[in-house]
């Protein structure tokens, strides 16, 4: 074979493979720039979310752990009674609020989707599970519909777009009375006065979950303090 012929065939070869790495390459930027707009997508939804999961976190832990309801729904004032019925059942609400928004959010991203965000999504689904299923007593027992129901009702459109009513709002909404299933969540926090039994096993399985829901998402534990993310 001729000089110039191996020396264009060699040629040739270079000339493909250049194009292959750069097509490959090409191919690379633009999935990270995806997963990159995805990550911003999200972002939005995930910091109110995680602190979202953390309230009710705590709360569960000081329902379970602190004697909360002992010491200011059976022991305490009217004023303090009040308001760890009306204030637990906002943090229920809050949750599942962002929990909804972050739902809307991720169905019309690219679900191609990032293994972080089919993360969230299990997760999510887990902790939708432990609200629903019958394996437990009824206290703080709600069907997915009644969920979103839930979640849906305390949704207002802030600046940067839709967001969860703060405390104050949630308390002329519900005091309206148009919201059964947040009147049953203060009904359920109010029952564990005389019957604190039968709710602990649904809590304690939201409170793994939502400590699981946590180390997904402030996995450094820079925004909340592991010392307060041990399951009960």
């Amino acid at each position: 074979m001729k000089t110039e012929i191996v020396v264009a065939i060699v040629a040739a070869a270079a000339s493909i493979g250049a194009v292959v790495i750069t097509a490959i390459t090409s191919n690379q930027v633009e999935e990270l720039k995806i997963e990159s707009q995805r990550e911003k997508e999200l972002s939005g939804f995930r910091e109110p979310l995680a602190r979202a999961a953390y309230d009710l976190q705590s709360r569960i832990q000081n329902i379970l752990r602190q004697n909360m309801i002992g010491a200011f729904v059976a022991k305490g004032d009217e004023r303090e009674k009040t308001y760890v019925i009306n204030n637990t059942a906002f943090l229920v609400g809050q949750y599942l609020c962002w929990t909804e928004l972050t739902r809307r959010e991720i169905q019309f991203i690219d679900l191609g989707s990032t293994e972080r965000t089919r993360k969230l999504t299990k997760l999510q689904d887990e902790i939708s599970g432990l609200f629903g299923t019958d394996q437990y007593k009824k206290p703080f027992r709600l069907f997915s519909g009644e969920q979103r129901a839930v979640g849906e009702a305390l949704i207002e459109e802030g600046a940067k777009g839709p967001q969860c009513v703060g405390y104050g709002t949630f308390l002329k909404r519900v005091d309206s009375g148009a919201y059964p299933f947040i009147d049953g969540l203060r009904k359920d926090v109010s029952s564990l006065e005389q019957n604190l039994e039968a709710g602990e096993s649904r809590l304690a399985a939201l409170d793994h979950a939502l400590i699981d829901l946590l180390d997904l998402l402030d996995p450094e534990y820079v925004r909340f303090d592991k010392d307060k993310r041990t399951k009960v």
